[in-house]
């Protein structure tokens, strides 16, 4: 197996990672787990195309984030997708349609329902955590019991409590506002997602969207489910997993096995799919979970469904890579993009009255010039010797 040595991040990566607010549970990946000793290669990687649907999915995962207003958002969809702009690049966002965007009545998790006229794809996306009182939440790691629906014959479901808390906040609101999107327009598809806390939120409301005998709403037949997530943790226990596969079994033997696809993608070096520990009882719902390492996606087989932390042999290079190799760190907040630098951006539209004056995008546009010049001028003065190096960047 090769090993990298540490290497010097390029002035863009060290701009990067020093410009980093958020938590990327780095450290949790280090303290928590050990490295699977099954080594992923070229003959797990996924194809190109399941990449870049997954990468064009996570477009509407990233913008669900609370930080961000999503009518705002759709309100100017067509001035932030410029060039230069925070959502340069969001392709897949374009034509779509926001339908109603809701705040929980937990913790005040967010969420949104939108529509792509042009493929007849209904969104819905859920924020990761966004606040304090929702990351206490994630804590509360104790598992109760989940409701099961007449006739179903599983053995002791348990969802975490602080999770099952906030989706039961936002789940009247999503349902409803799933139900007058199916209810309005013509729905081939249904695509349900989220990154972090928003991948548990986007399962468990996959889970009643499939309940078999009392179907919380009204789904067209044999309309087609997706739901994928991006660095989501564990929402329960076996038991809950057992519920998960018996829903997807059922539906696909009365609509077909392409009626249902779910996708759980991880990052190198973030930890948050680690948790909560399986020492706790808990365990993830896919059985063949993918992997995300240096614009590579690999597909984890299921012996290793449960593990976070692997080495790749060879490391990929950038030729045939979907997603450029920009992230050598990883972290939780990288799945194809940096999700900070979006929320930063999308902070300073906010700060110069996005939408509100006829001056907003220019008064961005110098804000993120005057930003670039203070990074330049830092590292003019600190010379051409970067100080932050790379840890854990090699498949060791």
């Amino acid at each position: 197996m090769s090993r990298s040595s540490s290497s010097s991040l390029s002035p863009e990566q060290e701009r990067m990672y020093a410009s980093e607010q958020e938590e990327n549970f780095r450290w949790i990946l280090k303290l928590t787990t050990k490295r699977s000793s099954y080594v992923l290669s070229e003959k797990d990687l996924a194809s190109p195309d399941l990449q870049r649907d997954l990468s064009d999915i996570g477009q509407f995962a990233e913008v669900a984030h609370g930080s961000m207003d999503p009518e705002r958002v759709w309100a100017h969809l067509p001035d932030l997708l410029d060039d230069g702009f925070p959502l340069h690049g969001y392709t897949f966002l374009q034509g779509s349609e926001l339908i109603r965007a809701f705040m929980g009545t937990a913790a005040q998790l967010q969420g949104y329902v939108a529509f792509r006229p042009q493929s007849g794809q209904l969104v819905v996306a859920f924020s990761g955590t966004s606040n304090r009182l929702q990351a206490f939440n994630d804590t509360k790691a104790w598992k109760i019991s989940y409701l099961l629906t007449p006739g179903e014959n599983i053995s002791s479901p348990l969802v975490h409590s602080g999770f099952w808390s906030m989706y039961n906040g936002v789940k009247a609101a999503a349902l409803h506002a799933m139900e007058e999107t199916i209810r309005q327009r013509d729905v081939s598809e249904i695509i349900v997602t989220g990154h972090s806390l928003g991948g548990v939120m986007a399962q468990l409301c996959v889970l009643d969207l499939l309940k078999p005998s009392q179907q919380v709403i009204r789904l067209p037949f044999g309309v087609r489910i997706k739901c994928a997530t991006f660095g989501a943790p564990r929402a329960g226990n076996a038991g809950l997993v057992a519920c998960w596969k018996t829903r997807i079994d059922a539906y696909r033997g009365i609509h077909g096995d392409d009626a249902f696809k779910e996708w759980s993608v991880r990052a190198f070096n973030d930890g948050v799919p680690s948790m909560p520990s399986t020492m706790f009882g808990y365990r993830h719902f896919a059985d063949d979970p993918y992997f995300l390492f240096r614009g590579r996606l690999y597909q984890i087989p299921p012996s290793e469904k449960e593990s976070v932390n692997f080495g790749v042999d060879p490391p990929p290079t950038q030729e045939g890579s979907v997603l450029p190799i920009e992230f050598p760190l990883g972290g939780h907040n990288y799945y194809g993009r940096d999700m900070e630098k979006l929320q930063r951006q999308m902070k300073w539209a906010t700060e110069v009255g996005l939408g509100s004056n006829e001056n907003w995008r220019d008064a961005l546009l110098q804000k993120i010039k005057e930003d670039d010049e203070r990074w330049r001028a830092k590292h003019a003065k600190r010379g051409s010797g970067f100080g932050l190096r790379l840890f854990g960047s090699g498949s060791k």
